[in-house]
């Protein structure tokens, strides 16, 4: 083999990595691209529902808060459903009346507490400070 060939030869390796690098940069760029566009994507939908009002996070609280409110909670639905139409405008026309416990009043339970004069501090007197004796050394 002689010089000529052996320099095309390396030439030629180099030409196919520097093709295989430029195909492996593309499929790189092409993935992080398609992942920045569904992530934009998803963030828009989310966003999109959270202004339109059609939140599905909120919609399950706002369905569970009204059935807290109703006075029969879910049951009252299930009532309603299973009984005639004529009975259930009877139902809705004519509310049940709800027995009101009157407010219980704080005062008349509960003994006002003894008024309870604050401790008085005593400020200590300051301990006297040792006397230092002299520092001797054995130089001297």
């Amino acid at each position: 083999m002689d010089n000529f060939e052996k320099q095309e030869r390396k030439r030629e390796a180099r030409r196919r990595l520097a093709a295989q690098r430029g195909r492996a940069g593309r499929l790189r760029g092409r993935v992080v691209a398609g992942s920045l566009i569904c992530f934009a994507m998803l963030w828009g939908i989310v966003f999109g529902q959270m202004v339109s009002g059609n939140d599905p996070v909120l919609a399950s609280k706002a369905k569970a808060a009204a059935r807290r409110e109703s006075p029969a909670g879910g049951a009252a639905k299930e009532a309603i459903e299973t009984t005639e139409p004529e009975e259930v405008e009877s139902q809705l026309a004519e509310p049940e009346a709800e027995e009101v416990e009157a407010p219980i009043e704080a005062e008349a339970e509960f003994a006002p507490e003894p008024e309870v004069e604050p401790e008085i501090e005593f400020e200590a007197e300051p301990e006297p400070e040792p006397e230092l004796e002299p520092l001797t050394t054995g130089q001297s």
